[in-house]
């Protein structure tokens, strides 16, 4: 771990472990609210377009992340890394707090604006700095483990919201004062990676890494169209199980609480799959493939018995394949553009999450049923699957080809 010599290593630790909790920050800006959306509707009933307003409030921090997340890593390669997460932090708590004192829904919408906007700081800082702090393994582990603690918090915030909402729709904005909290324990035990110790451990690992946009880019559109799938039955759930004649919350609500669990599930195995020998186009072509067989599925599905198992698999890929991706991009940015390219990756990301229900409906409009739409979706999956097996055998054939040489090499 690239660490002070005056940090202890069991302060090292808990300050990672920090850092996933602060990733956490992200799913908790919409989830903690959503279940009190229908009471603060009915409180603002008599503001005109509410309907469309009071969702707006709910996603609108996520796309300030996706547009402005590659600033913020620009920012964090030329200005550091601490002080900006820290602030943000701060920030976050501040407006996440004020809908609870605010009568217009309009100020509302501004403050989620600007919670948005620290979002993005703190979502991508934070991936950043696990980046900085490690490297090899230790740097797959951790990437993988935020995915794992952003997906359980998702249940717990659900839960949270839920019992908070009883009491009244402003009641669920106080848990924005515990980031207030983070930012001073993240302030102590957080430090600013040296460019030195980086630089260091870039060429101690291997060849010194060359920053490629090609790359980055490509990337970058595996990662949107990965957020795209995996928001798919998270937003669409309860409309399948509606077109099949089960119109139960009850039940939507128990088939999206077994797939979150197996996303969780999905995200530990990224570890256990890499000891066992599996590289990133393996581990990506097995997360889509899991993606694309449930969603060729959905239309031969009737019951929500057989939507709760294509939800079970369905929640294994997504789990599996949002740590690949972010281990992926990670690993070939070089330490100088580092901030750029987590900013770019986690727009993308953000990007694929706001278009998912979008390009839903639209493509719908041409395929006359959501059903056809999920196993159109399933076919895009699967090129995905060849192109990623293709990547594989052609590194693998170039990689054998420079081996050639080499032996051809010493032998004249």
């Amino acid at each position: 771990m690239n660490a002070p010599t005056r940090i202890t290593q069991s302060k090292a630790t808990f300050a990672t472990y920090l850092l996933l909790l602060i990733n956490c920050l992200s799913p908790m800006a919409a989830i903690v609210v959503a279940p009190s959306l229908p009471q603060m509707q009915a409180h603002f009933a008599a503001v005109p377009n509410v309907e469309f307003l009071i969702p707006v409030a709910l996603t609108v921090p996520g796309l300030l992340v996706a547009l402005l997340s590659p600033v913020v890593g620009i920012l964090a390669d030329r200005h550091g890394r601490k002080r900006l997460l820290v602030a943000s932090i701060v920030g976050y708590g501040i407006f996440g707090l004020m809908p609870m004192f605010l009568d217009s829904l309009y100020a509302i919408i501004v403050s989620r604006v600007a919670l948005g906007c620290v979002e993005s700081v703190v979502v991508t800082v934070s991936t950043l700095l696990i980046g900085d702090y490690y490297s090899g393994a230790q740097r797959q582990k951790y990437l993988a483990l935020q995915t794992t603690f952003a997906s359980a918090s998702a249940i717990v915030f659900f839960m949270v919201g839920g019992a908070l909402g009883e009491i009244g729709w402003r009641a669920p904005y106080v848990v924005y004062a515990v980031p207030l909290l983070l930012a001073l324990v993240s302030k102590a035990l957080l430090w600013e990676p040296q460019a030195a110790s980086m630089a260091a451990d870039e060429e101690g690992a291997n060849a010194p890494l060359r920053f490629r946009p090609l790359l980055l880019a490509g990337i970058c559109l595996v990662t949107f169209i990965g957020a795209v799938m995996f928001m798919i039955l998270q937003i669409q759930m309860a409309y399948l199980l509606g077109d099949i004649g089960e119109h139960s919350p009850q039940t939507a609500g128990l088939v999206a609480s077994a797939c979150s669990v197996m996303i969780v599930i999905g995200t530990l195995s990224v570890h256990m799959l890499a000891r066992l020998g599996l590289r990133t186009p393996h581990c990506l072509a097995l997360a889509f493939g899991l993606i694309a067989a449930s969603f060729l599925a959905i239309p031969a599905m009737h019951s929500w018995q057989g939507i709760m198992g294509v939800a079970l698999i369905n929640g294994l890929g997504c789990g599996l394949m949002l740590p690949t991706l972010a281990i992926w991009n990670m690993r070939e940015l070089p330490w100088q553009r580092r901030g750029l390219g987590t900013g770019m990756w986690y727009g993308s990301y953000c990007l694929g999450m706001f278009f998912s229900p979008l390009l839903v409906v639209a493509v719908t409009k041409t395929s006359g049923s959501l059903a056809t739409t999920v196993s159109w979706a399933g076919g895009l999956c699967v090129l995905v699957v060849i192109a990623a097996l293709g990547a594989s055998l052609f590194k693998r054939a170039k990689t054998r080809d420079l081996s050639l040489a080499a032996v051809n090499l010493e032998d004249a």
